[in-house]
């Protein structure tokens, strides 16, 4: 709440003490009890599966998810593959795989968009541990998320159009759970920003990264 409060008002949290709230965000992030990760886990799931994947597939990809968060160490070769089983079931034999997105038609997130946001998130995580993000770059990040952030909710009733993936805009519910939401976006901005985004998914294209 403290993150959420620092987000919306310039006058009641400090920068140096958001700086430490999200020190402490970084901390705790992935550290869920059981009930929680595979709730988690069920709405990747529910977000990415094709109306044609398989129980097996689905569980493959639940028990996958859970235990990465678990262990904090997700195996993401193992993910990316069954992910994309998930999400494309009718890859067979040599036929090309056209992978499917999620989301808007016009700018769909793909499996390997996915995985890529969350190895920068976790490279994000480590830096903010360390405190190793400038202050000014914590208040770049939050003037540029509070502009996108006002543009989604504005757009977000809109973005309904046929073939996008059911209740993927829905605002959850509960004020705990749209806090939540708004740092998760504002730690999404400021990986964008300094560049960890783009560093991961270079690595991935040219095989560093293990997915």
């Amino acid at each position: 709440m403290v993150l959420f409060v620092w987000l919306t008002n310039d006058t009641v949290v400090p920068v140096g003490q958001a700086r430490r709230a999200l020190r402490t965000y970084a901390q705790t992030t992935g550290k869920t009890n059981r009930a929680r990760r595979q709730e988690n886990a069920r709405r990747i799931v529910d977000q990415f599966a094709h109306p044609s994947a398989t129980y097996q597939q689905r569980r493959t990809v639940q028990l996958l998810i859970e235990e990465g968060e678990r262990t904090r160490k997700p195996d993401w070769e193992k993910l990316h593959s069954a992910l994309t089983a998930l999400c494309s079931p009718w890859r067979t034999g040599s036929v090309p795989l056209l992978e499917r997105g999620i989301g808007r038609p016009d700018m769909p997130l793909t499996v390997s968009d996915s995985i890529v946001i969350k190895v920068a998130a976790q490279q994000l995580t480590a830096r903010l541990r360390a405190e190793q993000v400038r202050e000014e770059d914590l208040l770049e990040a939050r003037r540029v998320h509070r502009i996108d952030w006002a543009q989604y909710e504005a757009a977000r009733s809109r973005q309904h159009p046929a073939g996008t993936t059911p209740r993927f805009f829905v605002a959850p519910e509960g004020m705990e759970a749209r806090a939540r939401e708004q740092v998760h976006a504002y730690t999404g901005t400021l990986a964008g920003m300094l560049g960890i985004i783009a560093q991961v998914a270079t690595g991935a294209q040219v095989g560093r990264v293990p997915f």
